[in-house]
């Protein structure tokens, strides 16, 4: 980025349990419109109010309407600077590293939303993170003279993404895993969901960073000895910290509405009946994360016949959410079809479970039938001759049974 002057006030932070998401610091500019921003103290999180005073001017204004429902926006009013002020770093402990953050294996959440306004020229507008008295670390806006969104890495370069425009109000999100060494920075255009799991326009690794305070900028369109006339428009600041959900899928197929043995004892969500004690199906789950690109995805059965042989069946196309029934020599219904795999043969437990880390000794992901934006569904086929009557009208000597259906659209 050019032109960012290291200034005092403000941070950008972010944390939370590593499961989940904790968005801890917000900003909605809940001000009196044609006020300044400067020691305004509004907002959730902050450690300090905004500081926005340059030789006795503005630097930030507030105005109305807003970009959502909830207080007003602030503008630029100083070129070059905007408005800084300071999280309260207590409240992101995970990211806390000797008072700034960054600490390594933290997760940091950066989102607002922003925009160029009609008639405005101003060359660059957005969030800087700083590291306060050191020096800008991460820009996340419109990088200099792009006209598009992007990220700023000073000392590397500008990066913004082609096809996005300025000039049209965006939600920006950033997420920042602080590793050890360099950092891994992803950047979201109008995500559909807070925390995005896939979708990124920029995926990319930055020098090892530190930051505690965040600066909301803009400027580039002044000519010598003209007048300012206002800058970058922003609303709806978060700084959260956390994982992101995880994409492990979800159950489409159970015994539900079936004939004969067939119910939903024990609730929805699993197969058919079997020899197991407690009289429910069995039931299967995901678990991690579905992507190629990171694969930790796995799967586990529950209340299926004990100590008996089965496996993974996965296919697809998914039978849901009734199923197939008179499947020849099964008490279950089937729920997965179309091109179909399967897994190793595990022997379950005395109370009828069973866990699956890997599909034949791979991740998932290493199946010929799964790709990035592919649904593949799963399901449980095992030995159960035992069965007290077929679910779909079967004889009592069928042998095999299925669990519920679980299927996930691979990232």
């Amino acid at each position: 980025m050019r032109h960012l002057v290291i200034s005092s006030a403000l941070l950008a932070a972010i944390s939370v349990p590593a499961s989940a998401q904790n968005t801890f610091c917000s900003e909605s500019f809940d001000y009196s419109p044609g006020a300044s921003v400067h020691n305004q103290a509004g907002g959730t999180g902050w450690s300090n109010a905004w500081w926005s005073d340059f030789s006795s001017m503005s630097g930030m204004d507030v105005f109305s309407p807003g970009f959502d429902a909830v207080g007003h926006k602030g503008q630029v009013l100083v070129e070059y600077e905007g408005a800084y002020r300071k999280p309260d770093v207590t409240l992101a402990l995970s990211l806390d590293d000797g008072g700034v953050m960054g600490k390594d294996g933290g997760i940091a959440w950066i989102s607002f939303f922003a925009v160029r306004p009609a008639g405005n020229q101003d060359q660059f507008g957005g969030i800087s993170l700083y590291e306060q008295f050191v020096g800008e670390k991460l820009f996340i806006g419109s990088p200099w003279m792009s006209g598009e969104w992007g990220l700023g890495v000073p000392g590397v370069g500008d990066f913004p993404v082609a096809g996005t425009s300025c000039d049209v109000l965006t939600n920006l999100v950033v997420r920042i895993d602080f590793l050890p060494g360099d950092e891994r920075v992803r950047l979201y255009i109008n995500p559909a969901v807070p925390f995005p799991v896939s979708g990124e326009v920029l995926d990319m690794t930055v020098p090892d960073f530190r930051f505690n305070e965040v600066g909301l900028r803009s400027g580039g369109s002044t000519a010598v000895g003209a007048p300012y006339v206002g800058g970058y428009e922003f609303d709806v600041i978060n700084i959260s910290e956390g994982e992101a959900a995880q994409n492990s899928g979800a159950s489409d197929c159970d015994c539900s509405g079936a004939t004969g043995n067939c119910s939903t004892v024990g609730g929805p969500d699993r197969g058919c009946p079997n020899s197991n004690a407690n009289g429910l199906g069995a039931q299967l789950t995901g678990s991690g994360h579905a992507a190629i690109s990171a694969d930790t995805f796995s799967l586990a059965v529950m209340d299926a016949a004990p100590v008996k042989p089965g496996l993974i069946f996965s296919g697809d196309v998914s039978f849901g959410p009734g199923g197939i029934g008179t499947v020849p020599d099964n008490a279950g219904l089937l729920c997965v079809g179309g091109a179909t795999r399967r897994g190793a043969v595990v022997i379950t437990d005395a109370n009828g479970a069973a866990s699956f880390p890997d599909f034949q000794g791979a991740p998932y992901s290493s199946s010929d039938i799964v790709g990035v934006g592919v649904a593949v569904s799963y399901t449980y086929w095992f030995r159960d001759p035992n069965t007290a009557g077929g679910c779909v009208g079967d004889s009592a000597s069928s042998d095999f049974n299925f669990s519920n259906g679980w299927t996930v659209t691979w990232e």
